[in-house]
């Protein structure tokens, strides 16, 4: 009788073991994160331990872009990861295997010409020699939309595939007219009194509460359906990020120009006079109708690569439910 009272007690203890373990596991504190350099708020959750305060190991890597990041993403490498707009339509007709969470960035991209240009709007660009980082861009079909209905096309300029770190050399040596990219590259010589803008992704494609969606945060469906609690304290974690930007805005500028290279200068006029914003409030709740709205446009001017409309694939992807949430534990 006492064999099989101890051969039930430990087939309970290894029962509560491996149940314990599930447990462990649908609940994961570790997250691995993708960042790029740029002005976001992802470096200032790393560098104030905005997640290690909620009980969260983080693990960052960082990208130089976008689409390395969906590769991590799709071999099961990282989690979560801040990502642009324009890639993520190219990827999600081939791979839908993601769930779009919190809108981030504003605007964060334009065309600029010269301080003394003459160049006031799409008629003055006959002729001239225009930098662009290349079709891929998001940068190009928004300049595609500045053109429309000006009866100016890009066959009348001359538009120049130039790395957007080269641009601004090529401005000061006068070999070229005007300047497609992001900042800091438009909005330095902006600063310095060099260039002016001409406009920005806000300025033509007014997607959602007057602003361009430029970038937002994708996590793996798997992660987030087993880890609901750790995505939402990601998005808390932003969301405090995004409170300090109001309440202690000289900190955040100094923690993005450590993580990106700029000057705190740099930083502090590219988000100050709105050439890059960060969403707040409600309106970090993705909308799928906003994205639809976007990769339509992008549709028209032939920018996305998708074997099948993404319209259904976007009403897929596109989570509000955990902003929301997020959200409401703060009220």
């Amino acid at each position: 009788m006492k064999s099989v009272i101890n051969t039930v007690l430990a087939a309970a203890v290894a029962c509560a073991a491996a149940l314990g373990s599930t447990a462990a596991f649908a609940q994961d504190k570790t997250i691995r994160l993708a960042l790029q350099p740029a002005p976001i708020l992802g470096y200032y959750v790393k560098a104030r331990n905005l997640l290690e305060k909620r009980g969260i190991k983080p693990e960052w890597a960082e990208f130089p872009f976008s689409p390395p990041i969906f590769e991590s993403l799709a071999a099961g490498s990282t989690d979560a990861a801040l990502v642009g707009t324009t890639p993520l339509f190219n990827v999600i007709g081939k791979d839908d295997n993601l769930w779009y969470i919190y809108d981030e960035l504003t605007n964060a991209s334009g065309g600029i010409v010269k301080a003394n240009s003459d160049i006031k709007g799409p008629a003055d660009l006959k002729g001239k020699k225009i930098a662009f980082p290349g079709k891929a861009s998001q940068i190009y079909s928004q300049f595609l939309v500045y053109l429309e209905n000006s009866g100016v096309s890009e066959s009348d300029m001359d538009l120049i595939r130039v790395n957007a770190s080269d641009m601004n050399a090529l401005f000061a040596r006068d070999e070229i007219d005007a300047a497609l990219a992001w900042p800091p590259f438009t909005t330095e010589p902006v600063r310095t009194g060099e260039a002016r803008s001409l406009f920005t992704a806000d300025d033509v494609m007014k997607i959602k509460g007057g602003h361009w969606i430029g970038s937002g945060w994708v996590v793996r469906p798997e992660f987030a359906e087993n880890n609901r609690e750790t995505v939402i304290a990601l998005i808390d974690a932003l969301l405090e990020a995004r409170r300090a930007l109001d309440e202690n805005p000289d900190d955040v500028y100094g923690v993005l120009a450590e993580a990106t290279g700029y000057t705190p200068e740099t930083i502090k006029f590219m988000i100050e006079n709105k050439y890059t914003g960060h969403f707040d409030g409600e309106m970090v709740v993705p909308d799928a109708e906003a994205f639809k709205s976007a990769y339509e446009i992008f549709d028209k001017q032939g920018a996305i690569q998708s074997p099948v409309p993404l319209g259904p694939v976007l009403d897929k992807i596109v989570k509000p439910e955990f902003a929301k949430e997020a959200l409401a534990a703060r009220k």
